[in-house]
């Protein structure tokens, strides 16, 4: 469906992405650059990344295959519940994060629960963070582009992932999410009204599929239990690792927070396309005789003109190798600075070691994403499985570790974890049903089982932290630096970590109810709102253009944002972090 000048827009825009890539591997030998960026990511960019990291194939494509058979519901239990869910998520742990999380989440279990639990938690992100969906996304989008087979796409695709996150590190990454962020966000609004129009908007698609009237309901078109693990899931992200990434690499706590706010917006904003352009590929295909994900790419092509057909390609399969390339780079870290750096006895790999070894697994992570994606029908059903697994192991221990402030013991965390991937893996393979609400998510069931068993390891075992600040304390009264208390590496940087802590200014963690903070989360009262009832009681012109027009709006002002400030680091006026120079 491209044609000559298409996929000339496509190819000059690759090159100048890899350009971009280049540039700043110059800078990017540094570790704390190649994997925090500095931690110097202002609010601008920080939105940008945390955006297209998001909104990668599965966020778009797979969202609209999904939105096929969950119709509204998608919408008002699916999105409104995500990122409602996730609001404690940007107003008190993202900024927490920026100082708790110094190094890498694994470090954070190693911190509270001993080395055994940060292993275990380890393997477990670095399989969810291989993007098996994102790959298996990169087919349908290149299959109906080019009619080429979908293994074919995604073994460029996935190559170009690899190059940027090798070359660049994590600047490199939210630059470049930046750039793919804007066209593929736009590319998808400008395309959306055409299509909606096309089919006769609300009241046309509701009056097609009148056979499946539950499609155009709040809660319909999607079984009970599965309405809750899909609400369940929606607080996975609490411990999505390129998130923490994210919030680490920001200039400041507020600075996390504040775009994450922004965030919220924007994705439901974005959802009301995807998931409405799910309910036009049903009404065009009820019987989805096409793969949905395959259908939907082929239809926006249809309504793009020449040119902006190429852009499009790009912004999708860029918000693909946007969402892949950022867990490569933290799986990559993972593996390098967690895994090796503790099976080696606590002895840290010199730099470039270290950034070798990212970049050789990147490389595996995208041969086994090759072997894998295309195994499963939906896009969906790799996330949910993924999201499912992860989340039984690992969300306790995690939580605890961020939020309570409490006695926290080595045998809490490790029996919650343990516990939770016993429980999963014995109802994964020996499921259960109820009558009259289907099968059962083993993470139903694992997830309580993993508190309790927190709960009750916390009558046992030793609290790390408790001890590490008690040194801490004697020492200052002592007249010691504290650092000097400990007696490994691995002490001495958690020492590191609980000193800074204690420094961070109060303000910053602070939620301005009467200020920015209480103006964003309005905002995404009113957007739920008016997109709700706009859907429900077909007024056509939320649906189809207020919801696009707020999307892109802001997506271009942030990027419009980005750039003036890229010209004052550029001019002088600010240095990278943001500060007025002298």
């Amino acid at each position: 469906m491209l044609n000559l000048i298409d996929n000339l827009v496509i190819l000059a825009a690759f090159i100048g992405i890899v350009a971009v890539a280049i540039h700043f591997a110059k800078s990017s030998q540094d570790m704390d650059d190649y994997y925090r960026a500095g931690r110097a990511l202002p609010w601008s960019l920080v939105v940008g990344t945390l955006m297209a990291s998001f909104y990668g194939g599965n966020g778009v494509i797979g969202t609209v295959g999904y939105s096929t058979t969950m119709g509204l519901a998608g919408f008002f239990i699916w999105s409104i519940g995500c990122h409602a869910s996730r609001f404690p998520l940007a107003l008190w742990i993202a900024p927490r994060v920026s100082v708790r999380a110094r190094g890498t989440m694994p470090e954070l279990l190693r911190r509270h629960y001993g080395k055994f639990t940060a292993i275990l938690g380890a393997v477990v992100l670095v399989i969810t963070c291989m993007s098996i969906s994102e790959v298996g996304a990169t087919g349908y989008a290149g299959e109906a582009a080019w009619g080429l087979p979908a293994v074919v796409v995604s073994i460029v695709v996935v190559l170009i992932s690899i190059g940027i996150t090798c070359l660049g590190g994590l600047m490199g990454v939210a630059v470049t999410d930046m750039i793919f962020f804007v066209l593929m966000l736009c590319g998808v609004c400008v395309a959306f009204p055409g299509m909606y129009n096309a089919v006769g908007g609300m009241a046309g698609m509701k009056e097609t599929m009148s056979q499946a009237p539950e499609l155009f309901t709040a809660t319909g078109g999607l079984p009970a239990l599965k309405a809750v693990v899909l609400i369940l899931l929606c607080i996975n992200l609490y411990k999505d690792p390129a998130f923490y990434q994210r919030f680490a690499a920001a200039n400041s706590p507020k600075t996390g927070k504040r775009a994450m706010l922004t965030c919220f917006s924007i994705f439901m904003s974005f959802d009301v396309i995807t998931i409405i352009s799910g309910l036009i590929v049903r009404t065009l295909d009820f019987n989805l005789t096409i793969q949905p994900e395959l259908h939907y790419v082929q239809l926006v092509l249809q309504y793009l003109p020449t040119g902006v057909r190429g852009f499009y390609i790009v912004g999708i399969l860029g918000a693909i190798i946007s969402t892949i390339d950022t867990y490569y780079l933290v799986g990559g870290e993972i593996i390098s600075n967690d895994i090796i750096f503790m099976l080696r006895g606590d002895k840290a790999l010199p730099g470039k070691t270290s950034i070798l070894i990212t970049r050789l697994s990147c490389v595996a992570f995208g041969a086994i994403g090759l072997a894998v994606a295309f195994q499963f029908d939906f896009i969906y059903e790799i996330t949910l499985l993924l999201g499912s697994m992860s989340m039984s192991i690992l969300f306790v221990p995690l939580m605890m570790a961020i939020l309570y402030e409490g006695k926290k013991t080595n045998v809490a965390g490790t029996a919650a974890a343990v516990v939770g991937a016993v429980v999963w893996l014995w109802f994964r393979f020996n499921p259960v049903s109820m009558e009259g609400l289907g099968a059962v998510d083993p993470v139903l069931i694992a997830l309580p089982a993993s508190f309790f068993a927190f709960v009750i390891g916390n009558f046992f075992g030793r609290d790390y932290s408790a001890e590490r600040r008690s040194a801490i304390d004697a020492a200052v009264k002592s007249g010691k630096d504290p650092v000097t208390v400990a007696t490994t590496d691995f002490e001495r940087q958690m020492i590191t970590y609980e000193v800074y802590e204690a420094k961070q200014p109060k303000g910053e963690f602070k939620v301005e109810w009467f200020g920015v903070d209480g103006a964003l989360i309005l905002l995404y009262v009113a957007l739920a709102c008016i997109y709700g009832y706009g859907m429900l009681n077909c007024v056509e012109w939320i649906v189809a253009y207020m919801a696009p027009l707020v999307a892109s709006g802001m997506a271009v002002g942030i990027f419009i944002k980005y750039c003036t400030e890229i010209l004052s680091f550029a001019t002088g006026k600010k240095s990278l972090h943001g500060d007025q120079k002298k």
